[in-house]
C-alpha cells in the first residue's frame, strides 16, 4: 500500500495564504502577528510536506511557482471561509474592516464617523486606504467603498451617490458668483490631482468649451492635497461638492461659478455575498443609507 503524504497543518496553510495576500513574508508576518522568521519556517515546513517549491525569488520579492498558484487557487477560498466561520469567536466584540479611497475617507466618511460610533460603540473600526482593488474573497476586509459603475460580478453593491464636480477656491482669490466666463478660472490657476487629470476637461466640456484642454497648473498626488492648495489661495480646484461641505460652510472655500456637473461614476459600498448578514456590515449599510437620505 502506498502511503499518502500527511495533511499540511493549518498554521502552515495560513502562513502560505497570508504571504499570497500580502505579497511578502514581512507583510504576512505583520498580518499574522508573528515574526518573519516564523512565517519563513512555516513555508519551508509546508514545502517539505508537499515535496515542491511554492515560491520563487524575484529580486527582493516572492512570486508563486506553478504549484504555488495551484495551491493558492485551492486553499484561498477555504481559508476565507474558515476566517468567516471563526470571526464571531475570535474578534473582540465586533469589528468592521473597511477598505476605501483616501479622499473619500478624509473628506466624507471620517467627518461623519463619530455618529456611527455613537450608535454602535461596540463595533471596532479598522480603516485602510488604497487605490488598488481589494479581493474581498481572499482578503480580510468586510467591505470596501469604491468608485466606478457598479458592474462587479463577484460582489454585492449598494450605490451611495453619483459623483459630481463643482469648482471652488479661496474667497481671497475670486469673488463668489462673479466669474462670468469659465475661461476666467484659467487666469486664477487650475489645480489638478494626479489620479483625476480629466476632471477639468469634463467640467469645461459641460461649460461649453469642448475643445479646451488643461495643459498646465500644479498637480497634486490626491484631491485632498488639491483642496488644501485651494484653501491656501494657490488656485481653483474642481472636486465633488460633498468633499468640501465643511470648507464651504466655514467660508474657507467659495464657489465662483455655479455650474454643477454629474459624472457617470458613483461611490459604492461593496461586500462579498453572505456578509450582509454580519451585524457590523448590516449596521454600516443602514447607517450609510441614513446619512445619504
Amino acid at each position: 500500500m502506498v502511503k499518502s503524504a500527511p495533511a499540511a497543518p493549518l498554521r502552515s496553510l495560513q502562513a502560505f495564504g497570508a504571504v499570497v495576500r500580502a505579497g511578502s513574508v514581512v507583510a504576512a508576518s505583520e498580518a499574522l502577528a508573528v515574526t518573519a522568521s516564523a512565517v519563513s519556517h512555516l513555508l519551508r515546513q509546508l514545502e517539505t510536506r508537499l515535496g515542491t517549491r511554492l515560491f520563487a525569488r524575484n529580486g527582493r520579492g516572492l512570486v508563486l511557482t506553478p504549484d504555488g498558484e495551484r495551491l493558492a487557487a485551492a486553499v484561498t477560498p477555504a481559508l476565507a471561509a474558515i476566517d468567516d466561520a471563526l470571526s464571531g469567536f475570535i474578534r473582540r466584540g465586533a469589528e468592521l474592516r473597511i477598505s476605501l479611497l483616501s479622499s473619500f475617507a478624509v473628506h466624507w466618511l471620517i467627518p461623519r464617523l463619530n455618529r456611527f460610533q455613537v450608535l454602535h460603540p461596540d463595533i471596532e473600526l479598522f480603516l485602510s486606504t488604497s487605490t488598488r482593488i481589494v479581493d474581498l474573497n481572499s482578503e480580510t476586509f468586510d467591505c470596501a467603498i469604491r468608485l466606478g459603475r457598479g458592474n462587479w460580478p463577484t460582489v454585492m453593491a449598494d450605490e451611495l451617490y453619483r459623483e459630481e464636480l463643482i469648482v471652488a477656491c479661496s474667497p481671497h482669490l475670486l469673488a463668489p458668483g462673479r466669474v462670468r466666463s469659465p475661461k476666467e478660472l484659467v487666469r486664477a490657476g487650475l489645480l489638478q490631482s494626479r489620479a483625476r487629470l480629466l476632471d477639468w476637461d469634463h467640467w469645461f466640456k459641460a461649460a461649453g468649451l469642448k475643445s479646451f484642454k488643461v495643459t498646465k497648473g500644479p498637480v497634486f498626488e490626491t484631491r485632498a492635497l488639491a483642496i488644501q492648495a485651494a484653501i491656501a489661495r494657490m488656485g481653483v480646484v474642481v472636486v465633488d461638492p460633498r468633499f468640501i461641505e465643511v470648507e464651504l460652510a466655514t467660508g474657507q472655500l467659495i464657489v465662483p461659478h455655479p455650474l454643477r456637473v454629474q459624472l457617470d461614476d458613483a461611490y459604492w459600498l461593496v461586500w462579498r455575498p453572505g456578509r450582509e448578514s454580519m451585524r457590523p456590515v448590516a449596521a454600516f449599510r443602514n447607517w450609510l443609507a441614513a446619512e445619504l437620505a
